[in-house]
């Protein structure tokens, strides 16, 4: 939308046969003009079996303000990510622009802060799960891949409706190889190397032989590796500038409280 990413020459990709047909022609780029899918996956919460009553996940996201679990919840350093799980909480849209939605979610945010104290963390949070520190964290579906293979006390949940996420190789539009790039881009899909790739990282592949077999060997019984559909899930869509701002400053002042 910014301008910045050139199309793809897809005669260049010809592992492009690879991909399954779930992962392509979505809404953020029809008909895959500028990206390749190679990730996929979901965001969701990490729990302890042991330490978390089920009951309790009937709350859905809000189970991230129950009391009970106070000190013990790690929530993901990420503004979008956040303000993901307060308004889905709230039953509202994640691509919200209505101001008003937004300031309830930095409400329900500020409020699960003096409720819970959360602990604010990025990729730490997976040496930290795999180590039992916490027994409740938001993660994308494929650090819960790898998290639950580590430690089998934990499990993956995704509550009713949630951000269903595709990662994308793109080739920026003053790249001065582009060709280099899609040879790249056609070795990343190419089968042996998304199973390596996969089994390395713990994430959904996008290539339907390396998702198989994933599924039937590393991560065999572990829920998180292939995302479940629900029909509250939705795609981040493009953040105009006024309201990324918005989300900036109120997601500062949620973590300077």
């Amino acid at each position: 939308k910014e301008k910045f990413l050139q199309p793809l020459d897809w005669d260049r990709i010809p592992n492009k046969k690879n991909l399954l047909e779930g992962v392509k022609n979505r809404s953020f780029d029809k008909g895959n003009v500028y990206s390749c899918p190679y990730f996929w996956g979901t965001v969701g919460i990490l729990y302890n079996k042991e330490k978390v009553d089920k009951k309790d996940l009937k709350e859905g996201w809000n189970i991230l303000a129950n009391p009970k679990y106070k000190g013990d919840i790690y929530m993901y350093d990420s503004e979008r990510d956040a303000f993901m799980v307060a308004l889905k909480a709230l039953g509202y849209s994640m691509n919200t622009k209505s101001i008003k939605e937004i300031n309830e979610a930095y409400n329900w945010l500020k409020k699960q802060r003096k409720l819970v104290n959360p602990i604010y963390a990025g990729d730490d949070i997976i040496d930290n799960m795999v180590s039992g520190n916490k027994d409740l964290a938001v993660v994308y579906s494929g650090d819960a891949s790898y998290i639950i293979t580590q430690n089998p006390k934990l499990d993956y949940f995704t509550p009713n409706g949630t951000n269903v996420w595709y990662d994308g190789m793109v080739i920026p539009k003053d790249a001065p190889n582009p060709e280099l790039g899609e040879e790249f881009i056609n070795f990343m899909i190419d089968e042996e190397n998304a199973i390596a790739n996969s089994t390395v990282v713990g994430y959904t592949s996008g290539v339907k032989t390396a998702m198989e077999t994933m599924k039937n060997t590393v991560y065999k019984g572990v829920n998180s590796y292939i995302p479940k559909d629900n029909k509250n899930n939705e795609i981040f869509l493009y953040q105009e500038p006024e309201i990324k701002e918005k989300y900036s400053e109120l997601w500062t002042k949620i973590k300077a409280d």
